[in-house]
């Protein structure tokens, strides 16, 4: 039997991200996103008719609900409005991205797109670009440092040229730039580690968002829907299970889509919900019941810290007596 995405459906995904890398459904590149922890949260929820991720971002945590049969139908909603047009146009097929052969986004093609999406006369390559090509998954700031963009340039064409005689090109002038590089570098360790060097990281990016793309073809399509609503607009009646994936409450207070996140409104708000309800925090007032504490990475490190950090993603519920059957 095989799951949505063509992969051998394995009824529990703890034991899939325990035996592999792949820890979740296809999902788009966003900053916060929870692929790296989906495989506990998953089993938090319980199984249910119609689950809706409030604020789906990529979208991790709603696709392996679905792809995993925690609930027969989704709603994911999200308030950025060009990332839901991204997800629409990927399941409808409805797009103008390359996946065979992706062209290299430079500096100056990436903030073009960026503007476009400012203007709001945008494309779904551009919110694409915006997300693979932004430092972090953020669409604001471009990955590569201008000393490197070169260098991944020639690693991106040696990879992704329509030709052998192309790809073999590139292979070449990328051993000749990789030699002139780290002749510049005082500490390979320190300025660029093989791994980093080898990984291209954004078309391992493009890869999901191919594998999103291929759920058009499929029957269940219908079972997937999407909206671009504020959350306190949402009608949640129609809803089995909601969960949301909302801005952390740091010290310095952001505006998130040009609405800034009022977190003590929001939890007064999720208490109030007539529907079984989850969120994700590091903090929440005492009264909010905690149902869970996951580990996890902390992937956007301080540069003064060259230690991986390890944060507490945690996981509270509307009801004070929830318990995880894990069923």
């Amino acid at each position: 039997m095989y799951d949505l995405f063509g992969d051998i459906k394995q009824n529990n995904l703890l034991k899939r991200a325990n035996c592999s890398n792949n820890y979740t459904a296809p999902h788009i590149p966003y900053v916060g996103n929870k692929c790296a922890i989906v495989c506990y949260l998953i089993y938090i929820f319980p199984k249910c008719k119609h689950f809706l991720d409030a604020c789906c971002g990529g979208g991790s945590v709603g696709y392996s609900m679905f792809a995993y049969g925690r609930a027969e139908r989704i709603t994911m909603n999200d308030i950025n409005k060009p990332l839901i047009d991204l997800h629409i146009a990927l399941n409808n097929g409805t797009h103008n991205i390359n996946f065979e052969h992706p062209k290299f986004v430079s500096r100056d093609s990436y903030f073009y797109s960026i503007d476009r999406i400012k203007s709001g006369k945008y494309t779904p390559l551009d919110v694409a670009i915006s997300y693979c090509y932004g430092f972090g998954n953020k669409a604001g700031n471009y990955l590569f440092e201008k000393n490197k963009e070169k260098l991944k340039e020639i690693a991106h064409n040696m990879v992704c040229s329509k030709s052998l005689k192309e790809r073999r090109l590139y292979y070449m002038k990328f051993i000749k730039q990789l030699l002139e590089f780290l002749e510049n570098c005082n500490k390979l360790e320190n300025e660029l580690g093989l791994q980093q060097l080898e990984r291209l990281q954004q078309l391992e990016q493009l890869e999901q968002l191919q594998q999103l793309d291929r759920l058009q073809q499929l029957d269940r399509l219908q079972q997937l829907k999407f909206m671009n609503k504020n959350i306190y607009d949402i009608d949640y009646s129609i809803y089995d299970c909601v969960y949301f994936d909302i801005p952390y409450d740091t010290d310095n207070k952001k505006i998130y889509y040009n609405i800034k996140f009022d977190h003590a409104k929001f939890w007064d708000f999720f208490m109030s919900l007539p529907v079984l309800a989850f969120a994700s925090e590091y903090k929440a007032p005492e009264h909010i019941p905690l149902v869970k504490s996951i580990n996890k990475r902390v992937l956007m490190q301080n540069k003064k810290n060259n230690n991986m950090q390890i944060g507490k993603e945690k996981v509270y519920c509307n009801d004070n007596n929830y318990k995880i059957y894990n069923k």
